[in-house]
């Protein structure tokens, strides 16, 4: 989107755009990928090679020990109000019952993401640890190769989207700390339609059988395939969301699933350069808070690019989105958006599962902790009382 930065002044960055982007201050106020720093503060000829990057923010990295544990202190240099706590440590937990039992004992002030729903529930009854819930923006959902057989029929996409029983996992899993999600785009945010219900209702599976029979399968001829997941990295509930998967889809009597799971280094890097699995979960949790974060990723920019492994280009479908992108008012936006929805709906490259809600068990003497949809977890606020 970045034509060129321009420096003003010393309290002033000016970005040039390439087009209008309607969504550019959500992109810059939000978790960006870049900040701006002095030259004098960090020389070019020092930035080689290093890890941590300069701290501009409230808080300085002063060690960072992968999978085990993340120091930050108060920065000296920092612009603003202090933080409450001059020092926090990250610890990075194996599990959930780990965190469950570290909280309990008083080990950890605060378990964050991701304790078991079963764990949220009896901590909840129990009454005796504070638990800290709101709506969130993460979505989980099935991502399906369209470009390769059997799924290049868009027949046999549909008939899964109409045959996953998205209540069976927020009840059965998740315990109703989740919400079914019938789009890409989250519930509660401006332009969300209920697309997919619109389309196979909240869960059509004779619509799914009339597919299957049409594109040529039978109880004798079933369509047969792997569904990939990962079995740790968006918590310890992966291998059940996966099982009733196959439950619900089996349910149909015409497709026959295969469970297959991998760890997140080799999982991602098979989605994204090899991408061989047919259909597989996937989680995503915002980068700026906008409808266009949940659907200008899922498409493929060109014909062959992967499109976070759907491979599926679709021109009209990209002409919607770039107009979307570059109208300035809600109104204009929001039925661009709609469209899209149903689009996707249309098409399946990917069918929405479920919306999560964001939960924190805190120390009873621990204040400040915030959530929101943003997903980003504001240390500086966090004391103890």
């Amino acid at each position: 989107f970045v034509d060129r930065v321009e420096v003003v002044d010393a309290l002033t960055v000016k970005f040039v755009l390439k087009e209008a982007v309607s969504f550019f201050p959500a992109l810059v106020a939000l978790d960006p990928p870049y900040f701006p720093i002095s030259p004098e503060a960090w020389p070019e000829d020092e930035v080689k090679d290093v890890l941590i990057p300069p701290c501009i923010g409230p808080y300085k990295v002063t060690k960072h020990t992968r999978d085990v544990e993340l120091v930050l202190e108060a920065n000296p240099d920092y612009y603003g109000t202090p933080p409450k706590t001059k020092t926090v440590v990250v610890k990075f937990l194996k599990d959930a019952p780990t965190m469950r039992m570290a909280i309990e004992k008083g080990e950890i002030d605060i378990a964050w993401r991701t304790l078991m729903p079963a764990d949220i529930k009896d901590i909840k009854d129990r009454g005796e640890l504070p638990v800290i819930e709101v709506p969130g923006g993460y979505i989980r959902y099935l991502i399906i190769r369209t470009d390769r057989p059997p799924f290049d029929d868009v027949r046999l996409r549909q008939a899964v989207a109409a045959a996953v029983d998205r209540k069976a996992i927020a009840d059965r899993v998740f315990l109703g700390t989740v919400e079914p999600l019938y789009s890409m785009v989250p519930i509660g945010m401006w332009s969300h339609i209920d697309a997919f219900k619109d389309k196979y209702g909240e869960r059509g599976l004779e619509l799914a059988k009339d597919l299957l029979r049409e594109a040529g399968y039978s109880e004798e001829n079933k369509l047969k395939f792997d569904l990939w997941y990962t079995p740790t990295h968006y918590g310890d509930t992966e291998k059940d969301v996966a099982a009733v998967l196959k439950e619900s889809l089996e349910e149909t009597g015409m497709m026959e699933v295969t469970l297959k799971s991998a760890e997140w280094a080799t999982f991602a890097a098979e989605y994204i350069k090899a991408g061989t699995m047919p259909i597989f979960l996937l989680g995503w949790y915002p980068d700026y808070i906008d409808p266009d974060d949940y659907t200008s990723p899922f498409v493929a920019v060109e014909p062959g690019h992967y499109g976070l492994g759907t491979f599926y280009y679709n021109s009209e479908l990209m002409d919607v989105l770039r107009d979307a992108r570059t109208k300035l008012t809600i109104e204009e936006r929001t039925s661009l958006y709609e469209e899209v929805q149903r689009l996707f709906a249309e098409e399946v490259p990917h069918i929405p599962l479920f919306q999560g809600k964001l939960c924190a068990v805190v120390r009873p003497e621990v204040k400040g902790v915030v959530l929101d949809a943003t997903m980003l977890f504001r240390y500086y606020l966090v004391y103890r009382e």
